[in-house]
């Protein structure tokens, strides 16, 4: 007993132990960074006001412990989870597309006359009931879905079939879409709202209510969604508004040398960061121990999803780190289907030092996403500049469109152009989302 003892409290056993804790960590790696705690700093504290652009700075605070919903922590999903597995297959892989001569893609852009963004859609007629709203999706699906493809997105605003999750099935089934599983869905990187009707969360944790969900593209790892529905159950008492944005129109709107430059450089993202100083202690057991810890992280992260992982050892304020990047990426693409040249890079979400700026000191959140911290990073991984970071906050906060959904309302996006994130929020908030293929 006193061996085993010595055994569970030596460099063996703390390798060991670091080894499950980050690998659970690295298989939700590159989800949003909404799903994750990051790294915070106290320049500013956010506030909650009413309007477009809810987000106030005020002096540094620290915020008081959220107590977190059950399914926030996993309780009472398993079930769920096992429905959706059922339903559906997972989200299709990631297209790329060949390399763009960028800049001349972003100049057939300047002149080009863009349509209205984003369409809106109200309910044709006040007397129609739940079956009718239905045959309205199923008859004018083709012109729905050719306005998303128009459009970018479709906001449907006044329908009550889709008020709980049920209907919104049958709204999404009308029009042809065929769901797919969260790309987080393997490690539980979202709440399941409803299994059988292929519902996930959208968000809605409280202690992620005062955290700022920057603008991203639905992709993780090697799969991107082609399509998405956000619908709102329920409307938070104080902001928690949608929010969308062209990756077309942002294109067109960034300058061209950051963006030539950028694009030659590509994009490298760091999602994960897990701190291992004990390995200064292991002495001669250093020099074994690492590179054994970075291979077998690898095999980790691949027997879970479709990761293509680096893992690269690093010191962040002198402290020994392991951290998870993902390989150089192009920030612009041409989409699959249109081959209109788009922003495709979740810069604005992922980088530590806007989402700083944004939410300064947040409550602690719950779960193994306590050890997720999200940076971005050039392809050859030297830092990008405060200045290109401050043009694409602005530029994108340009291109933003704040939506007010009321219980029913669904917004359908494609995600290959349009980026999606959520404003701060005070009360209980409940959106949900379905991924389609």
């Amino acid at each position: 007993p006193v061996a085993s003892q010595r055994m569970l409290t030596g460099p063996a056993m703390r390798t060991a132990s670091a080894l499950c804790i980050l690998g659970s960590v690295c298989v939700s790696a590159f989800a949003p960074s909404s799903l994750l705690h990051l790294r915070t700093s106290t320049r500013a504290a956010v506030s909650l006001s009413r309007g477009r652009h809810a987000l106030r700075m005020s002096s540094p605070t620290k915020e008081a412990p959220v107590t977190d919903r059950a399914q926030d922590v996993g309780i009472g999903q398993e079930s769920e989870r096992k429905a959706a597995e059922q339903l559906m297959q997972p989200c299709p892989l990631t297209e790329w597309g060949a390399p763009l001569n960028v800049l001349e893609a972003q100049n057939s852009l300047k002149n080009e006359q863009l349509p209205a963004y984003p369409l809106e859609v109200s309910k044709p007629s006040a007397e129609l009931d739940l079956d009718a709203q239905e045959a309205y999706f199923r008859e004018n699906k083709e012109q729905i879905l050719d306005n998303l493809a128009t459009h970018g997105a479709v906001v449907m605003k006044g329908f009550e079939l889709m008020k709980e999750p049920e209907g919104f099935e049958r709204m999404w089934k009308a029009l042809g879409m065929e769901a797919c599983l969260d790309p987080l869905h393997s490690v539980a990187g979202r709440p399941v709202v409803s299994g059988k009707n292929a519902v996930y969360e959208a968000v809605n944790k409280p202690s992620r209510s005062k955290f700022f969900v920057g603008m991203h593209n639905e992709m993780v790892g090697k799969r991107t969604v082609r399509r998405a529905a956000f619908v709102c159950f329920q409307r938070a008492d104080v902001g928690g508004e949608f929010i969308i944005a062209d990756g077309v129109r942002v294109l067109r709107d960034l300058k061209p040398d950051f963006i030539k430059n950028l694009y030659e450089k590509k994009i490298r993202f760091s999602s994960a960061e897990l701190p291992m100083g004990f390995l200064d202690k292991t002495g001669p057991l250093q020099p074994i121990l690492e590179p054994a810890l970075r291979s077998l992280l690898g095999v980790v992260v691949d027997m879970k999803v479709d990761f293509e992982v680096d893992m690269f050892w690093n010191r962040v304020n002198g402290k020994r780190v392991i951290q998870a990047h993902a390989p150089p990426q192009p920030p612009v693409i041409s989409h699959p289907d249109t081959g209109m040249p788009t922003w495709f890079c979740n810069i604005h979400s992922h980088s530590a030092k806007l989402r700083d700026e944004r939410d300064g000191v947040l409550p602690e959140t719950t779960g193994a996403s306590k050890l997720n911290k999200s940076d971005v990073f050039y392809g050859d991984g030297s830092e990008i500049s405060d200045e290109d970071l401050k043009h694409v906050d602005e530029t994108i906060k340009k291109n933003m469109v704040y939506l007010t959904m009321n219980p029913g309302d669904v917004v359908l996006v494609d995600n290959y152009r349009t980026m999606h994130g959520r404003n701060v929020f005070e009360g209980t908030r409940k959106h949900a989302v379905t991924w389609f293929k």
